[in-house]
């Protein structure tokens, strides 16, 4: 999408004139005026190819004039505007050639004029119109009538373009196009398109529908919200008008959809929205955005900003639960990041909450009292003013070949809790090792860390503190692929520093230095895996993808060994196997689709850990995940994992969670609960797509 108006403008310069041809010859042949004169006394015959314009080199123009129809030399043509619509020079090839037919060709005084059918062929594209006229002296462009305009893989629709070249401002009329953002970087590169035709009736049929990529926001907690946002690479667009003027353009309103078939099941809608190119750097801004979900319910997102391949702050407005940190609700709002260092390379994001249910109550059980450590009992108390608010920071940060990354957090702006509020974690890594071949894939990272105040679940224990921590950490990970057999392999190597509470004694902070080696395996067998359709059709309305029905097994195992500077050690098996069964298409109203995973795990371990947060807990026990589609779109997804040792069967669920999904081609929402951690939290995931076709008009 950051490249949106780019490729409106594309048409604009296909086969058209040089703004600055006043430094060039223009040659008509005589006998080429013969022949024109000829065919404007036949009725009903197209002008072919009588105008040709091509890329020459002002010394090498060859004075034969029987060399081209028409020679009309642009040497600088696609160079100046491909430099006032911000894209370099040097990717457009010298050859470039476009021919323009169209029932009648006339010329008057400074106006070129081409009328009826008029049809625009280029290596890149082919253009077609009612009427095109071009004004040599004033630089001006019109170009009128069902305008089209295709590409391999871009489509545009308008009524009517106008284009200053000198005052470098214009507009077009009722625009709608379908773009894809992954080619489009790429559009001056592609190679002749020779299997483009005129025909565009064939080519607005949507097929070979494939999930691309998906975007996703998690609001997990107030403490984490994780979002990953791609760009959506394929899309449709319209609006009513789009204004040119220098390097901005923009449209007061603009429709976008990710869904490839109408009736959208998702629209983006865009109040003022801008494109602007900044430094060769592409930029779209809105002043507000808002999301139509089946052109029933508008959710307003606010006003959007795109960099590059990057969306920033696609949330500013957030709500979450909490109860243990926050006590309970919290609503939080996000910053426009801010960019330091020469290139920029050092990005800072803000986001500030307040603390709702404290607002309401006037009262926090979050902290212990002030007398007392981070391991104290926390009780009920005053809120103080300061209590209604806290802040996430984070920084991001490339140094050379290494990435760096630190995050602090407080769930109180009060400093006198500081000690107790106040939460953070950094990393510094580079990739030392990369292998990516069909069917295999291998990486390695090492990584430096430090930590302050943060948590780690260890099963029944629930979430146990680690105080402070640093070390260093490597990680490789090994995919392969095999037929009915996918392998996951991960090794890991660390070493560091820890204070935490103790194992023998939870109200004791100990500190230890640990070394630890994890060896890891994961096989998963295809046992049955019936052929399925290849592509999305309109059936699929509530799946983003072809559904992969089948029956798996899973074994996994894992061994891991730590050792500590006070002499302790643990030594650690696992084993876990279980089925995988998926049934259903996700197509039919009722039903049609349940999902149920079951992995008994077994741990084995010798020794123990001086520590609470790594000692080995819930030797005997059963993952689980359970999903069951109801209705329509309307999912419901039981997980966690049941204890084989107890015997009180209300306390053998472990980190149990709920899901509520409404699932839909376009999008996913779900609303999550842990029971155990009493947190909760709300998934959004935007699916993009790849297909071919152009697609008609959206309302």
């Amino acid at each position: 999408m950051e490249k949106l108006f780019f490729w409106l403008k594309l048409f604009l310069f296909i086969g058209f004139i040089n703004p600055s041809l006043s430094s060039f010859s223009f040659q008509i042949k005589k006998e080429f005026e013969d022949s024109k004169s000829k065919l404007n006394n036949q009725k009903n015959i197209k002008y072919k190819n009588l105008l040709k314009y091509a890329y020459l080199e002002k010394k090498g123009i060859n004075d034969n004039k029987n060399d081209f129809e028409l020679p009309l030399q642009l040497k600088n043509f696609f160079n100046q505007l491909s430099d006032n619509l911000a894209y370099e020079s040097n990717t457009i090839d010298k050859s470039f050639v476009v021919d323009i037919n169209s029932n009648t060709q006339s010329r008057i005084g400074s106006k070129f004029i081409a009328d009826g059918d008029v049809l625009i062929k280029s290596s890149i594209g082919i253009m077609k119109a009612s009427k095109l006229s071009y004004d040599e002296e004033l630089k001006k462009i019109i170009i009128e009538g069902d305008i089209a305009f295709k590409s391999k893989r871009q489509f545009l629709k308008a009524e009517t373009i106008e284009y200053d070249f000198i005052n470098k401002k214009g507009f077009i009329l009722n625009a709608y196009g379908s773009i894809d953002f992954i080619s489009l970087k790429n559009i001056f590169e592609d190679n002749i398109s020779e299997d483009l035709n005129d025909n565009f009736e064939e080519d607005f049929q949507i097929k070979s529908v494939k999930l691309d990529t998906s975007s996703s926001i998690n609001f997990e907690n107030s403490q984490n919200v994780k979002a990953k946002l791609n760009p959506v690479n394929r899309t449709r667009f319209k609006t009513d008008r789009i204004e040119i003027k220098n390097d901005i353009w923009s449209a007061k309103e603009l429709k976008l959809t990710n869904d490839p078939y109408n009736e959208p099941q998702l629209i983006i809608n865009n109040k003022d929205f801008k494109f602007i190119n900044d430094n060769n750097k592409n930029k779209i801004k809105t002043k507000w955005s808002s999301l139509t979900f089946e052109d029933k319910l508008t959710i307003p997102i606010g006003p959007r900003n795109i960099s590059s391949t990057i969306e920033e702050n696609y949330y500013k407005w957030g709500i979450s639960y909490d109860k243990e940190k926050y006590d309970g609700l919290s609503l939080y709002r996000s910053f426009d990041p801010l960019f330091f260092g020469k290139k920029k390379s050092t990005r800072l994001n803000i986001l500030s909450k307040f603390n709702i249910q404290r607002i309401l109550t006037g009262k926090t059980k979050s902290f212990s009292l002030d007398n007392e450590n981070i391991l104290g009992d926390k009780i009920e108390q005053d809120a103080d003013f300061l209590d209604y608010f806290g802040i996430d920071t984070a920084i991001n940060s490339s140094l050379g070949d290494w990435s760096y990354f630190l995050n602090v957090e407080t769930n109180s702006a009060d400093f006198e809790k500081l000690d107790k509020a106040l939460e953070g974690k950094s990393y510094i890594v580079k990739n030392i090792y990369l292998k990516n071949r069909k069917n295999y894939f291998a990486s390695g990272d090492l990584s430096f860390f430090g930590t302050f105040r943060e948590k780690t679940n260890n099963g029944s224990l629930g979430e146990i503190l680690v105080n402070n921590s640093y070390g260093v950490l490597y990680d490789l990970e090994i995919l392969k692929n095999k037929k009915n057999l996918n392998v996951t392999r991960n090794l890991a190597l660390g070493y560091g520093n820890y204070e935490s509470p103790s194992r023998i004694n939870s109200k004791n902070l100990i500190t230890k230095k640990r070394a630890n080696l994890s060896l890891k395996q994961k096989n998963e067998y295809v046992f049955w895996e019936p052929n399925s359709e290849e592509y999305l059709n309109e059936d699929y309305k509530y799946s983003p993808s072809i559904i992969k029905k089948g029956l798996y097994w899973v074994i996994e195992g894992n061994a891991d060994f730590f050792r500590y500077d006070d002499g302790n050690k643990q030594d650690i098996i696992l084993i876990k196997s279980g089925p995988k069964l998926v049934l259903g298409s996700f197509k039919k109203d009722y039903l049609d689709y349940t999902e149920i995973e079951l992995y008994p795990r077994f741990k084995f371990n010798r020794g123990d850990s001086p520590f609470s947060f790594d000692q080995v807990v819930d030797s005997s026990v059963v993952e689980f995940n359970i999903k069951q589609r109801l209705y329509k779109a309307l999912a419901v997804k039981f997980s966690g994992e049941f204890d084989l040792e107890k015997n009180n069967s209300e306390d053998n669920f472990i980190n149990p969670t709920m899901e509520i999904s409404w699932n839909r081609r376009a999008y996913n929402i779900g609303l999550f609960y842990n029971f155990d951690n009493e947190e909760g939290g709300i998934n959004f995931n935007i699916y993009s797509f790849n297909f071919n076709g152009l697609g008609r008009e959206f309302k």
